[in-house]
């Protein structure tokens, strides 16, 4: 939701303007008692789309675009989307992050990256 995903973003783009179109719940499409992301809304083109979700279920119907993460439960020690900027980083430099992503099968279940 976005009064919780904004200030996340907020920090983790840190006043770069890296992540200047985002997407929250208002943007999902409910079906089947979950809500789905339809990624092909912010661009035809999925080569450079990705989204990282606690639940599968929002990207599935497009699963070689998802970054699975834990669930973020207000623990002030969660660094699972600081570990997850190298690898976010790393994807700059392919023309199709989902060549990346699904050869990384590491991503399910939901990504436990180590702290540097």
């Amino acid at each position: 939701m976005e009064i919780y995903g904004s200030p996340v973003v907020e920090k983790l783009d840190n006043g770069r303007g890296l992540l200047q179109r985002r997407y929250y719940r208002q943007h999902c499409t409910l079906d089947s008692g979950s809500y789905t992301k339809d990624l092909s809304a912010v661009h035809p083109d999925l080569s450079s789309i990705f989204i990282v979700d606690n639940s599968p279920g929002a990207y599935r119907l497009f699963p070689d675009n998802g970054i699975p993460i834990v669930s973020w439960m207000s623990e002030p020690s969660d660094t699972g989307l600081l570990n997850l900027l190298p690898f976010l980083d790393a994807l700059r430099f392919t023309g199709d992050i989902r060549s990346v992503l699904r050869r990384n099968t590491s991503l399910s279940p939901p990504m436990h990256l180590p702290s540097s």
